[in-house]
């Protein structure tokens, strides 16, 4: 089989962190033991000086193998990606954060597995959560076979989106949905597997997922509707109008809704991880 051309897929605005975007770039290139032909960087908005420096460092390394799009306004995250896709010509797709890493072998072994399964349009992997103090929060583990995967969706999230490699012919039918502006992987999911397509992911870690301690300011109750929105009508296009699978979203949604005191208590106390790790 010949070979796959790889193209990475990334988002920064103003707010991130250059060091964090500066080890997120390092991870995606110099660590890679398989580079990808090229990295799609979507600049959301005006940057920091700092920041753009950052940014042009990496373009006079990369030259013509970083292409970097700019949106004037800020546009959010899914308007962004799907900026992005529209100037990729290469095979597959491999979605990574700003802040986050990715382990050095991630690319080796997703470009690998998509050769071997070809049925396949979508690829994550576990994950390890960390932060500036903590090599090892927790170890986040998703479900591999595309049957298991189909099951837990109702749950949770199948895949991490930053650890994700997707085949680009799958958005020559799909697109990230730009209704939603938060949650935009999992209505991408959703239509992935409405649309007769594969997911899977691999069994190891391949990626270092950065958790802040602003994550439980971010889930906000107007985050929490349009997650809930996204699930159920995902169900209901997968299973129909009568299934006890809405009981999932319905829960998450009611999760979402305690004081935000609460939900730091549970995130640390690791009882969240041991509901969604399968």
């Amino acid at each position: 089989m010949s070979s796959l051309t790889l193209s990475v897929l990334m988002s920064v605005y103003g707010a991130d962190r250059p060091d964090y975007f500066d080890r997120a770039m390092q991870s995606v290139w110099l660590d890679q033991t398989l580079k990808p032909d090229q990295i799609v960087l979507v600049e959301d908005g005006p940057l920091s000086q700092s920041l753009h420096q950052t940014v042009e460092k990496w373009r006079l390394m990369l030259d013509d193998r970083l292409l970097i799009l700019k949106n004037e306004q800020n546009l959010g995250l899914t308007k962004s990606l799907n900026r992005g896709i529209q100037h990729i010509a290469t095979d597959l797709i491999a979605r990574m954060d700003s802040d986050d890493i990715s382990e050095p072998k991630r690319f080796e072994r997703q470009v690998t597995f998509l050769k071997a399964h070809p049925d396949i349009h979508v690829v994550g992997g576990q994950l390890v959560e960390f932060d500036d103090q903590h090599e090892c929060i927790a170890k986040r583990t998703y479900p591999t076979c595309p049957d298991e995967i189909c099951s837990y969706i109702c749950k949770a999230s199948p895949l991490a989106h930053p650890t994700v490699m997707m085949r680009r012919q799958m958005f020559d039918v799909l697109k990230y949905d730009e209704r939603y502006r938060t949650s935009q992987d999992i209505a991408l999911w959703f239509d992935v597997l409405a649309a007769g397509f594969r997911i899977a992911n691999l069994g190891m870690v391949t990626l270092r997922f950065r958790r802040d301690a602003t994550v439980y300011k971010r889930r906000s109750r107007a985050k929490a509707w349009n997650e809930f929105r996204i699930y159920m009508h995902g169900i209901r296009r997968l299973y129909g109008p009568c299934s006890f699978r809405y009981l999932y979203p319905l829960s998450r949604f009611l999760f979402r809704l305690l004081p935000v005191w609460l939900v730091r208590m549970i995130y640390n106390s690791g009882l969240r991880i041991r509901m969604l790790n399968v």
